[in-house]
């Protein structure tokens, strides 16, 4: 085999890099955009420096909430899969969770150097090298490739091609570059210039095999470690300060999640959510000690020039006083109104909601106090009035959840499964906080919609993960093809979910899902209720005993008749 291949043919973008020089934009320097302002540097009333670095990766309770996978709301550790690797690996350090940043990539996974890798990691004494040569470059990563970095060492120290040409391969495995003709000059070269250097051909291949499945799908070490670094640094922001870390991150519109996961998280968290308020809210959702108050922004519907009235009118002139107050001074529309008072905005002012949209209705429509010709002549009956149309009567718990999923997206005052809680606390069900106890049993469960992911196996099926929660904490539903292609229409459900399973919780907090229903409250209500309309009639199971027999022969019927009157 011809090992002269110019592979300047790959490439004719070549360039001097002796020549090249850092772009000038209009003689300035090169502007970075930020997208927010660092976090002061132990200024400013911050009682730390997120920066020092030394103080961060040896923080007790970072390390703790990364080792546990408690990582919701933190950047790139917070999915499903990371939260389980984390748990796995028992990542507490900077160095190893630079790794687990790269070996969760696809390339990394697919080509089973993740699997490899944990193995090793959790086992000392599979710390194995297919050449003793490749401890010397890769005893870091215990012998596996997981960084594109590991695919230069071994293509240039063990294949022997040169850094240019190593280089270039890499390239060569990523993005746009990559084609079948490509690689099979790639491939021709490796395999001639590994087997000269003095590697057999069976390891030459399995190195192949490794580098050409993942290369092109695995990071940089600097730009893991980049997300290590942040990760590190959120992690810290959520141990330290978790209401306002969480309120930052609602106010962000969530990030894997959905904004009802994260409200969730903070309560589990024991933060209290407060409903927005128009004496009290700002825009953004703001967090303090144990408490998160939701911001107007969450309040659909409600424009942002609106938004801004009522927080400028607050800050300049004082807090409102009553609804009349509110509508003349910040002069919102009938409709953006009722929106803040069905969501409990204008709970403070000591009204319950149905007076308040009573008394809304009396302004806007009946005095028309916005109107310039405004003039009540007849004050005394207005006020009259008024006083008539207050009422004690509430909202029930179930309709504020309803106004609150319509408003926000997500309930504050109770949690959807709040709503099950009797039925699932008598059914034998499992919570997500004990099923390490149950690993590898079966049991059953119950749990709300967090979020799902369809992949296709390699046979070219389709399964499905779907995070759920229920009040202890969350886990994981597995749905393997053969489930997956009886409950499939059943997991397009924000639940609640009824499951039945095999746990695993070697692998996280996962449930093997054998069989997948959704609870609705029709089949909720008859199987408490004792009869029905369509006649299904649901009786209360009585035991009776032969003793009892007997004792109903004894009496004849006359006395029999006498006992069921009396």
């Amino acid at each position: 085999m011809s090992m002269d291949y110019d592979f300047s043919e790959l490439d004719n973008g070549l360039m001097d890099l002796a020549d090249y020089k850092l772009p000038q934009h209009r003689g300035r320097s090169p502007q970075i955009i930020s997208l927010h302002p660092a976090l002061p540097r132990g200024q400013r009333g911050v009682a730390f420096d997120i920066y020092d670095y030394d103080m961060l990766f040896g923080d007790e309770g970072t390390k703790k909430l990364i080792r546990e996978g408690n990582t919701i709301g933190c950047f790139y550790i917070e999915s499903p899969g990371m939260r389980s690797l984390l748990k796995r690996l028992s990542v507490d350090t900077f160095e190893m969770l630079t790794a687990a940043s790269s070996i969760i990539r696809p390339g990394v996974a697919e080509s089973g150097m993740m699997k490899e890798f944990i193995d090793r990691h959790l086992n000392p004494g599979l710390r194995k090298y297919m050449i003793p040569k490749m401890e010397e470059y890769l005893a870091e990563t215990y012998g596996v490739m997981i960084y594109q970095e590991d695919v230069l060492k071994v293509v240039h120290h063990i294949a022997g091609l040169t850094l240019e040409e190593a280089d270039l391969l890499r390239r060569a495995m990523s993005g746009k570059m990559r084609s079948p003709d490509t690689m099979r000059r790639l491939q021709e070269k490796f395999l001639a210039s590994a087997m000269m250097n003095g590697v057999s051909k069976c390891i030459t291949e399995e190195l192949w095999r490794q580098v050409s499945s993942f290369a092109g799908y695995a990071f940089c070490k600097a730009h893991s470690a980049s997300f290590a670094l942040l990760s590190f640094q959120v992690a810290y922001l959520k141990s330290h300060y978790p209401a306002e870390f969480l309120a930052s991150v609602l106010s962000n519109q969530g990030g894997y999640y959905s904004p009802a996961v994260y409200v969730q998280e903070a309560k589990r968290l024991g933060i209290k959510i407060e409903l927005p308020s128009v004496n009290e809210s700002q825009h953004d959702y703001t967090g303090s000690g144990r408490r998160i108050r939701i911001g107007l922004m969450a309040v659909k519907n409600l424009s942002a020039a609106s938004i801004k009235r009522i927080v400028s009118e607050r800050e300049e002139n004082g807090k409102y006083v009553s609804l009349s107050d509110f509508i003349v001074r910040v002069r919102l529309g009938f409709e953006e109104n009722a929106k803040l008072i069905r969501c409990g905005a204008m709970d403070c002012f000591k009204y319950s909601r149905p007076s308040l949209m009573r008394l809304l209705d009396i302004y806007l429509r009946q005095r028309k106090i916005l109107e310039e010709s405004y003039n009540d002549l007849f004050f005394h009956e207005s006020f009259k009035m008024e006083k008539e149309t207050v009422t004690d009567s509430e909202y029930s718990v179930e309709e504020k959840c309803r106004i609150e999923m319509e408003t926000f997206d997500y309930m504050v005052t109770r949690h959807p499964l709040n709503f099950f809680e009797d039925w699932i606390s008598g059914s034998g069900i499992i919570t997500a906080d004990s099923m390490r106890k149950y690993n590898g049993k079966k049991v059953k469960m119950a749990g709300w919609y967090m979020t799902s992911k369809r992949i296709k196996t390699k046979k070219g099926e389709i399964m499905k993960f779907i995070s759920l929660e229920d009040l202890t904490g969350t886990f994981e539903a597995v749905i393997f093809p053969r489930a997956y292609e009886k409950f499939a229409a059943d997991t397009l459900s924000m639940g609640p979910f009824v499951l039945e399973g095999t746990v695993d919780a070697a692998a996280g907090n996962n449930l093997i899902v054998e069989k997948l229903e959704v609870l609705t409250s029709i089949e909720l209500r008859s199987s408490i209720q004792k009869d029905s309309s369509e006649h299904n009639y649901y009786g209360d199971t009585e035991k009776f005993s032969d003793d009892e027999l007997g004792l109903v022969e004894r009496l004849g019927k006359e006395k029999l008749r006498i006992a069921y009157a009396s």
